[in-house]
């Protein structure tokens, strides 16, 4: 059963809108805050929990007479753009893409490149594959365990203590949010905007989800588009009551799974300080 907990309202009858509050203007990226990132594990504690987790995947795979090299972890703030682009600074530089997801996705195609592939046997014993050769190889494989070691939940995205639980929350009040009323009533008015510009869209997710734009390289199309998005946002302070409807449901959100969200903190931290005393042992 998902952990995050219902909206709940007398049978047959719908649950009132949560009432918003303050409406913040929005002028670039930054300004898009919300509740739920402060439940959110931050950079350096995840660090913290990663390399934990590669000692213990390191000392396994030690025992199956293999070499693992640490990754050189750094913490790293990526900003979601929850809502799309909102700075016509970024817009007419890069359309629809994010300059800072094209720089990590670049940053890890120049780690596969520089890694050296690891044998057959050896992926098996970290994921505990069937093709492993050995009947002692843990379940999970050394990932399994050091996940288990550390009290890391596995493939359990809904459930307190894994890192998604908080991200999980926050994509439930996208959607509820997308279905308020009054968030439909202000990306009417943007649609009607980008019309009146020569662009047809029913709301601000179709121009992201254009195959030909979000490249590497902008094209100029994309960038007049995206241009035209910020200037329709702003006309009717799109964004600004875009982030006070999700603000809203977030703030409903958490008093729904303040247990939830209570043991969620609870279990990260002994993550971190499980990870911290296995990094001082090493």
């Amino acid at each position: 059963m998902s952990a995050i907990a219902a909206c709940s309202a007398p049978p047959g009858e719908p649950r009132p809108l949560p009432p918003l509050g303050p409406v913040p203007v929005i002028q670039v990226d930054a300004d898009v805050k919300f509740p739920l990132d402060g439940y959110l594990t931050s950079p350096q504690r995840r660090v913290t929990i990663r390399k934990g987790q590669d000692l213990l995947v390191q000392k396994c795979l030690r025992r199956f007479g293999f070499e693992m090299e640490l990754p050189d972890r750094k913490p790293e703030q990526l900003r979601a753009r929850v809502i799309g682009v909102v700075d016509d600074a970024e817009a007419a530089k890069f359309g629809y893409s994010d300059p800072e997801t094209l720089e990590s996705i670049r940053k890890a195609e120049q780690v596969r490149k520089e890694q050296k592939p690891w044998p057959e046997e050896m992926v098996a014993v970290l994921d505990g594959s069937k093709s492993a050769k050995r009947n002692d190889v843990p379940d999970g494989g050394c990932m399994g365990e050091a996940q288990r070691t550390l009290g890391l939940a596995s493939q359990s995205m809904d459930k307190p203590g894994d890192e998604n639980f908080v991200v999980a929350l926050s994509r439930e009040s996208s959607k509820l949010a997308e279905a308020d009323t009054r968030l439909k009533a202000v990306w009417g008015k943007w649609s009607d905007c980008m019309k009146d510009a020569g662009y047809h869209y029913a709301d601000p997710w179709g121009p992201n989800s254009e195959k030909k734009f979000g490249g590497d390289d902008a094209s100029p199309e994309e960038i007049a588009t995206a241009r035209a998005d910020v200037v329709c946002r702003k006309k009717d302070n799109v964004n600004g009551i875009w982030v006070a409807v999700r603000t809203a449901y977030q703030n409903r959100l958490i008093v729904d799974n303040a247990d939830p969200l209570k043991q969620h903190q609870g279990r990260v931290d002994e993550q971190v300080r499980k990870a911290t005393e296995i990094m001082s042992d090493k």
